[in-house]
């Protein structure tokens, strides 16, 4: 049996009527948390999210 392993950036911005979400592929967990480390430094990932949540955060799923 062979192990497949998906990575995914997500983060959340509040919005009026709750949350918006952006789930993002990365294909390593190392370049997930590189990239979530520069949107940190620039404070935000464009206009949909102006600021990185707290709990922003790189998911690691085997199957």
């Amino acid at each position: 049996m062979t192990t497949i392993t998906f990575v995914f950036l997500i983060l959340a911005s509040p919005v009026r009527d709750g949350s918006a979400w952006s789930i993002t592929p990365m294909p390593s967990l190392e370049v997930c948390e590189q990239v979530l480390a520069d949107v940190r430094s620039h404070g935000g990932w464009g206009d949909d999210f102006p600021a990185v949540p707290d709990g922003a955060h790189c998911k690691e799923v085997k199957q």
